[in-house]
């Protein structure tokens, strides 16, 4: 897969963590909508938003997803975060729904 000795570099932000938590409330509850199953609380909405927001960052610099500049946009939050948020939170939580099946 071409790209993959490319080093990949990850930035922190500290200033960003309550865009961070907004995301990751949407990103979340929206999968926990798609996936079905339990409803998830505003806390485990946030957290599954946030680990799906890293898996779903893996996931399009791995694959190398291209992002058209349309959703690159906004106003604080960025369209393209909350989609990348969104996949990586259904990853999750498709993964949590076949291990509860186990």
């Amino acid at each position: 897969m071409p790209g993959l000795d490319q080093p990949v570099t990850i930035t922190f932000v500290p200033e960003q963590i309550i865009t961070w938590l907004i995301i990751g409330l949407v990103a979340g509850f929206l999968a926990s909508l798609l996936i079905g199953g339990a409803r998830l609380n505003a806390t485990t909405s946030i957290i599954i938003g946030l680990i799906g927001a890293l898996v779903g960052g893996f996931l399009f610099t791995l694959f190398q997803i291209p992002v058209a500049p349309a959703l690159m946009g906004g106003i604080t939050i960025r369209y393209i975060d909350v989609i990348i948020s969104f996949v990586g939170a259904v990853v999750i939580l498709l993964i949590v729904a076949v291990l509860r099946r186990r």
